[in-house]
């Protein structure tokens, strides 16, 4: 980061690609579905299911521990990540490379627009700039992102959003 210029790193935030991300939240959320299924069944007869539930359950319990522990390796490496810094802001790709940054003296205006359903929940941001160059974009997943908010106040505060 201190290669662009942007001054102190304020803040960074996860970002996904959108076409993985909603892929893998529908599919954690099947699996969630067929986990219940598997208990409900065991519930109404227990000799029916044997010990598929205590396997289904496992494999539950891993995804999401997977999940975790992803979410953790990828902050580290610093892997589809939003930094905000003090006059700007930055955007890695899937390799933790710098995909595409913006000055705050260069942006005109950000668009966000929320997506939400039944189990994907996003937010696709558009950070607009005064060159004609091609807005700066990127998704937060979650219904109430945080990064959302903090890009917003970064923006306020450097004058550039009112």
């Amino acid at each position: 980061m201190a290669d662009l210029g942007l001054g102190e790193i304020r803040g960074d935030y996860a970002i996904i690609n959108p076409a993985i991300g909603a892929m893998l939240q529908v599919l954690r959320g099947c699996l969630v579905l067929l986990w219940i299924a598997l208990l409900v069944a065991t519930v109404v007869n227990p000799s029916s299911v044997n010990d598929n539930a205590a396997v289904v359950t496992v494999v539950v319990a891993g995804v999401y521990a997977l999940k975790f522990g992803w979410r953790r390796l990828t902050a580290r490496l610093g892997v589809n990540r939003c930094y905000l810094c003090a006059d700007g802001v930055a955007v890695t790709d899937r390799f933790g490379r710098i995909r595409d940054s913006v000055a705050w003296s260069e942006v005109t205006g950000v668009q966000q627009m929320a997506v939400v359903g039944h189990v994907v929940g996003a937010h696709r941001i558009e950070i607009f700039r005064s060159r004609s160059a091609t807005p700066l974009w990127l998704v937060a997943p979650g219904v109430k992102s945080a990064l959302v908010r903090a890009l917003l106040d970064e923006g306020r505060r450097s004058g550039v959003l009112q």
